[in-house]
């Protein structure tokens, strides 16, 4: 069905890469979503009048929600594939989470008004009649509803978008909450039991818990994600086989929707090699990186100086102690300067979120095993920064 549905109505729907593909996506998901509401919103409010089920009317009007929610998704797809501009260099992507956060908010707030109609509603103790074309009608909402979802889920894992995970979920919630619906009016039709202000209450619960799932997963991006270390990991083993690639620190990742991730990191070379060597180095892992993995990758070049022995040994040192302290704690930018019988050691340390210890305790630790090793004096200066990406 899905896939009917896209040879159907999006051209070349299997090269989602594309720009173009992508917006008539989640233009094709919008427009059935607007359709399918709007016609659940007719059926239910004419009902839930006659009826006078305040439940049914409040599932109407989280349908009527459901429209505006397709409408802002289509408005937000269709700014987001906007090209980059002079005052947006990085293109519009992140619209789709405005759209996504927005289409959150309505939920929510929708959520509210129901609430409280219901509770008002079973302080006047108002009676629903419920009658076969009210289950027809909810047996209908829900096979429709589920050929939303499956429209709206199936579409955002194709195109990796949130906006439309966002009213997949929506769709779930409210596949949930029709059902109950027509639990409790099978149940008030065949036991004489009047539960539509309480049925009003439970929708509201699912409706205002999809809400608020909603606004932490599309505020999330807004705000500012790390890439997730199996991807940061796959670029770093890509860029460690390159040879003439000592090591690589200081990863720092940060995207602008799906296709826009940019990455810089500090790559560590043999300082004694020809410079204008590790620049056609440097320069053809930035455009490799690029064409295999999509980021725009920005390298520095940190050189370092393995002819000193003496400081190549206690940086291995210092390396075997992390691993006994915690194996997730990595060196870099490592320098040592001798005066008399002081060491000076320096070195940045990447300390990660799973490491609850204070940095001053883990700078004792380092510091009391190295004393072991050497008879100098020894003065350590750690730099703590934390990882970029999820390391846990």
């Amino acid at each position: 069905m899905i896939t009917l549905i896209r040879k159907l109505f999006i051209k070349n729907y299997r090269d989602v890469d594309q720009e173009i593909v992508r917006l008539n996506h989640g233009k094709v998901a919008s427009i059935f979503g607007i359709i399918i509401n709007a016609i659940l919103v007719s059926l239910k409010l004419t009902f839930g009048i006659i009826a006078n089920s305040i439940a049914l009317i409040g599932d109407a009007i989280n349908n009527l929600s459901d429209v505006s929610s397709s409408l802002v998704t289509l408005i937000g797809f269709r700014l987001a594939s906007k090209p980059a501009d002079r005052e947006h260099p990085f293109g519009h992507r992140r619209i789709e989470y405005i759209a996504g956060l927005i289409v959150s908010i309505i939920v929510i707030a929708l959520a509210v008004s129901l609430l409280t109609t219901s509770i008002e509603r079973i302080i006047a103790s108002s009676i629903s009649e419920y009658n076969l074309w009210t289950f027809i009608i909810l047996g209908i909402s829900i096979l429709l509803k589920i050929l939303q979802f499956a429209i709206y889920f199936s579409f955002a894992k194709i195109i990796h978008s949130v906006a439309l995970k966002a009213t997949a979920i929506d769709s779930l919630g409210d596949i949930l909450a029709t059902a109950i619906l027509l639990i409790g009016a099978l149940i008030a039709y065949y036991f004489d039991l009047s539960l539509d202000g309480y049925l009003g209450i439970a929708i509201a619960i699912f409706i205002a818990i999809n809400g608020i799932k909603l606004v932490k997963e599309t505020a999330s991006p807004l705000i500012g994600e790390a890439l997730k270390k199996e991807d940061v990991d796959q670029i770093i083993a890509k860029i460690k086989n390159y040879p003439g690639v000592i090591g690589l620190h200081d990863i720092l990742t940060h995207s602008y929707g799906r296709d826009k991730i940019f990455m810089s990191v500090h790559l560590e070379v043999d300082g004694h090699q020809d410079v204008f060597s590790l620049h056609r180095l440097i320069d053809k892992i930035e455009k490799d990186i690029k064409k295999e993995f999509n980021v725009e990758l920005l390298i520095h070049m940190d050189p370092l100086d393995l002819s000193d022995e003496f400081m190549v040994k206690v940086e291995k040192e210092i390396i075997n102690i992390l691993l006994t302290i915690n194996p997730d704690l990595k060196l870099h930018e490592f320098s040592l300067t001798r005066s008399g019988h002081q060491l000076m050691i320096s070195f940045e340390l990447l300390y990660p979120y799973s490491e609850k210890r204070k940095e001053e305790v883990i700078t004792s630790l380092i510091l009391g095993k190295l004393k072991g090793l050497h008879h100098e004096d020894i003065v350590l200066n750690i730099s703590y920064e934390r990882p970029y990406y999820l390391d846990e």
